[in-house]
């Protein structure tokens, strides 16, 4: 969630208690900005204090539907078919224990139609930050983690008294993450969102009639899951983003989520992966980005609608509206279609709260066709604040509002569950999104349930709804309606779904596509068809032919996936969908794919050209290796894409020298490839393809074209990546000339990017000479090179022996050396090291000081007295922090990129520095490797599958561990980013660089004058 509190709140202090601590300590700490603020918050306002504060568009009023005390801490919100507004309310928010609490589940209704709501019922409690609502098929859905319930009231009492478990094992190990923002989706299914840093491990509840012991269950984190409201089935619909906190769909039924810290908006497909926030991807991921290019005013966010209702102007409808914590406003984006995918722009936000306490968590359209804003209202948004002042939450106070445009009038005594069929289908073609969206989940439940029993109406209801998805003449919102109630009347008959995807509207044959793949059956008609609709001209279509084809049995996927690939043009989202459907086939089905490429198909093909050199990789991790597909796809690019060739030999050569592929392995690829390489070697020195044919040859141990491979890393003129290859080549070669060419490289002033490869691949060198010689010119090296060496020298205990005797001697200080690598070196177990450590550098500690909060302290005093300089700041930022962070587009992407995070206000970025373990994300957790030849590694993690590791090092370089080398990995308890930064810098230099971390744009040349207060606003 975007909200962020302690995790170490005592859930069990009552409510009369926490007044009392309230009343004594709100404002005692008055002056303390919150982190994402600004400034101080301020006291809290009423709730007619805070709507006479807002900002709306001209003819747009804001109205309260109801306030503390009848609601507080609302987390949740959604509306029934009588327009009762539902929420969820948590007093034991961030209580990360499972088990009985004191939050509930509330019912809200106007009875005399004021506007606002007189009657509160509690329809359940005894529960546990309950972080998602729906309403339908028999009762109440409440993610309740580790639990996704279904509450029921059998009695009539308005009250439930039965509770089911469908699934559990939800985390709640970050509990601002937690399952989150059920909706019903098109399809009939209730959609969620789970975050990044909420490790979950769903199974099937006993009592789920899938429940089965020996089910593994679903391990993830971020991600898009749904459930069937009948079957009670569970599945992961995509993967990817942060903390997404809000589900909307468009009038095509497309999935949007907003998200927190990376971009804010996402289009979700069914087997995409998307950007992680942190944390490792699985095995050849083709990860998908946002469809925004824009910011907004700050990066958290709660809650997402697509609006389209008549109760606004037109300008206004259409619209996706989002709730912007920070911000303190309600965002705006318009879609724009971009291939079977979306662009989105902006619009004007929608409100602005003018007050720091306003915390709009979810948006929803009414019964009146009005937006409904539920607030959660506190001054802290951000779990930093509750980890150091946790008795100033607010814990008793909420708001709902509705935006009202003009004199709209209210719903009275609607009761949409009385109307008959008929009626609910003229629903579907309601202008407010409320009451079409609910006649398609009431339809879709009558069908359902007549199922069971009356076999005649479903039929008819079945009917009817076919007949207005493929009508001409109606409206185009009840077509629409019409269509996703027919596909979630699963399964559908063969001469339904074959009359769909027959259909002339792409939108239609593209969810009969979807109808098919959900029902996992096509006879032999519906896979004609599909194969017709593999090259449809409609992207939407042949995307969904992509995802369905997978899912198919009856069917062979390969020949789909071919014809998509060979016919989407450019279409930017098409290949991923593919490519994450088609790599766990690959390892089987190799000859296969390669069988069905066309040379001519390739060349002309984007999608099929990006999609060959993926496989390329793919096959390098199959065991027993298939050199001759692999053979066979680069014989296909060698003709059609010459640059992907190149490039597959640079990947072959890079696996060669890193260890993936030795052996057998090794012995089969070479057999495979080299008389298709040996032509190569007569085109010219100069020539791409003879250059990385050579690096290959000398990788797997010929030596006949080493001496082009020395030539290249010695050329000052060939570009970077190209020399760092020919250095891995002779690395991996054991060539005995390597060390004097790279001191003489290093000695070139190369490029920063040259000279930080190279100073990583020698990481894989043994010799005791390479700390010798680098230690011999670590004074003269550039400063933002020099923490590059101290990190490669740490890795081997022979380089950490000379690393000590340095300090000994004077000729390193100790502050060169960070804590993570000094705890590096004490875990080689080297005595000697161990006592130099002990003399030069101090004790090490394996878990967070708690003394760094008295350092934080210190550093703000100091930071609010002292003036800095931007620009020599600048130079400190890329000498420690570009090794690991982004600002401005600067540095390496290891941590987070700090122009959108981090930065908000001095306090929060004073305790990101010196006290970094504070909390820590689990992506962001570091791992140690210590590899079979006693090198020793500390990263974050990219991967870690049966092939391989992949850790992420400071200065961002990767470095691939082959599995078998791997002798032990461990998870360290503190920070990537080490603690006692201080230590490293003169407090001139610290003034200087938070001068530099401060600044909201690049900072201009220097013009001689100071720059103000670090600490100034």
């Amino acid at each position: 969630m975007a909200w962020q509190w302690s995790r170490g709140w005592l859930s069990q202090v009552g409510a009369s208690v926490l007044a009392m601590a309230l009343a004594g300590h709100l404002y005692a700490q008055a002056e303390v900005i919150p982190y994402h603020q600004d400034r101080p918050p301020g006291p809290p306002r009423s709730p007619a204090e805070a709507i006479a504060s807002m900002t709306v568009p001209e003819g747009f009023t804001v109205e309260l539907v109801a306030s503390e005390p009848d609601i507080v801490n609302p987390v949740a919100m959604t509306f029934d078919e009588r327009g009762r507004i539902w929420i969820t309310e948590s007093l034991e928010y961030p209580r990360r224990e499972p088990g009985p609490g004191r939050d509930r589940v509330k019912v809200l209704e106007d009875t005399d139609g004021d506007g606002r709501a007189d009657r509160f019922t509690v329809f359940a409690e005894g529960l546990n930050i309950p972080s998602g609502i729906a309403v339908g098929y028999g009762g109440v859905w409440v993610a309740n983690a580790p639990d996704i319930l279904l509450l029921k009231d059998t009695d009539g009492d308005g009250r439930a008294d039965r509770r089911e478990v469908i699934v559990t094992g939800f985390g709640r190990a970050d509990t601002h993450e937690l399952p989150n923002s059920l909706s019903w989706g098109p399809d009939g299914y209730l959609y969620g969102l789970n975050g990044v840093f909420n490790p979950s491990h769903v199974r099937y509840a006993q009592g789920n009639p899938n429940y089965r012991p020996e089910h593994p269950g679903w391990q993830f984190t971020c991600a898009m899951f749904r459930i069937h409201p009948v079957t009670r089935t569970f599945e992961l619909f995509c993967e990817g983003t942060s903390n997404p906190w809000g589900i909307a769909w468009d009038l095509e039924g497309s999935a949007f989520v907003s998200a927190c810290v990376i971009d804010h908006l996402w289009h979700l497909t069914e087997t995409g992966y998307y950007h992680r926030q942190g944390g490792p991807y699985p095995p050849f991921t083709w990860k998908l980005g946002s469809i925004v290019q824009h910011t907004h005013q700050k990066a958290a966010y709660c809650g997402l609608h697509y609006f389209d209702s008549d109760a606004y102007p037109p300008a206004y409808r259409g619209k996706l509206y989002m709730g912007n914590i920070h911000g303190g406003c309600i965002n705006a984006d318009e879609l724009h279609r971009r291939g079977s995918t979306y662009l989105a722009t902006p619009r004007p936000d929608l409100l602005t709260a003018h007050d720091p306490w306003f915390m709009p968590v979810s948006q929803k359209t009414g019964p009146d066709g009005c937006l409904y804003l539920l607030d959660w209202y506190d001054r802290y948004h951000c779990y930093q604040d509750a980890n150091r002042d946790p008795v100033g939450i607010d814990r008793l106070k909420g708001r709902l509002y509705r935006l009202r445009y003009g004199q709209t009038p209210r719903a009275v005594g609607l009761d949409l569950a009385t109307e008959s069929d008929e009626q609910l289908l003229a629903r579907l073609g309601a202008p407010n999104d409320f009451l079409r969206h609910t006649a398609q989940r009431l339809l879709t439940e009558r069908y359902w349930q007549a199922r069971q029993g009356d076999p005649a109406r479903a039929q008819r209801l079945r009917q009817q709804l076919e007949a207005l998805a493929l009508s001409r003449s109606a409206e185009l919102p009840q077509r629409r309606h019409a269509l996703f109630a027919l596909v979630s009347a699963q399964p559908l008959d063969e001469a339904t779904l074959l009359r769909l995807l027959a259909a002339d509207d792409p939108v239609v044959r593209a969810w009969g596509v979807r109808a098919v793949g959900n029902q996992r059956t096509a006879s032999t008609a519906i896979a004609q068809r599909l194969e017709q609709l593999a090259t449809d001209s409609q992207r939407p279509v042949q995307l969904q032919v992509a995802i369905a084809a997978g899912k198919l049995p009856q069917i062979d996927p390969l020949p789909l996936w071919i014809e998509v690939l060979a016919t989407c043009g450019d279409d930017p989202l098409i290949p991923a969908i593919v490519w994450q459907n088609l790599h766990p086939r690959l390892a089987n089905r190799a000859e296969a794919f390669v069988s069905l490429l066309r040379v001519d198909a390739v060349a002309r093909a984007p999608g099929l050209a990006a999609v060959v050199p993926r496989a390329v990789e793919r096959l390098l991790a199959v065991d027993p290796l298939p050199a001759g597909a692999i053979a066979g796809l680069w014989r296909v690019l060698r003709v059609a894409q010459p640059e992907a060739a190149q490039q597959t030999l640079l990947l072959v050569a890079e696996r060669l020298q890193t260890g993936q592929l030795r052996g057998p392995a090794r012995e089969a690829l070479k057999d495979a490839l080299a008389s298709e390489l040996a032509p190569l070697r007569q085109a010219p020195p100069d020539d791409p393809l003879h250059l990385a044919a050579a690096l290959v040859a000398v990788s797997w141990g010929d030596r006949t074209e080493v001496e082009l491979v020395r030539q290249a890393l010695a050329d000052p003129q060939r570009e970077p990546a190209v020399r760092l290859a020919a250095l891995a080549a002779l690395v991996a070669a054991s060539d005995r000339q390597v060390l004097p060419a790279v001191l003489k490289v290093l000695h070139e002033n190369p490029p920063k990017e040259l000279a930080a490869g190279v100073l990583a691949l020698l990481g894989r060198l043994e010799q005791a000479e390479v700390a010798d010689e680098l230690l011999r010119v670590y004074a003269q090296l550039p400063p933002d090179l020099q923490p590059r060496v101290i990190e490669l020298l740490t890795q081997r205990p022979v380089w950490g022996r000379a690393v000590v005797r340095a300090l000994a001697a004077g000729q390193l200080p100790a502050a060169a050396l960070n804590v993570n690598q000094v705890q590096r070196l004490l875990a080689t177990g080297d005595a000697a090291i161990q006592q130099a450590i002990e003399r030069y550098w101090g004790t090490v500690r394996t878990t967070r000081d708690p003394r760094r909060e008295q350092v934080v302290t210190e550093m703000r005093r100091l930071l609010r007295l002292s003036s800095g300089d931007p620009q020599r700041g600048r130079e400190v930022y890329h000498r420690l922090c570009a090794q690991c962070h982004r600002l401005f587009g600067e540095g390496q992407d290891v941590g987070p990129d700090l122009t959108h995070n981090g930065r908000s206000s001095l306090d929060q970025l004073v305790s990101n520095v010196f006290d970094p373990s504070l909390v820590i994300g689990a992506a962001y957790q570091a791992r140690t490797v210590l590899t079979t030849d006693g090198r020793i590694l500390t990263g974050l993690l990219v991967e870690d599958s049966p092939q391989r590791v992949v850790l992420k090092l400071q200065g961002g370089k990767l470095e691939t561990i082959p599995r078998e080398d791997v002798e032990q990995l461990r998870v360290s308890e503190l920070s990537l980013m080490p603690e006692g930064l201080e230590k490293q810098l003169q407090p001139q230099e610290i003034a200087d660089l938070f001068a530099f971390l401060l600044l909201e744009k690049p900072p201009a040349p220097a013009t001689g004058n100071q720059a103000p207060p670090a600490g100034a606003p």
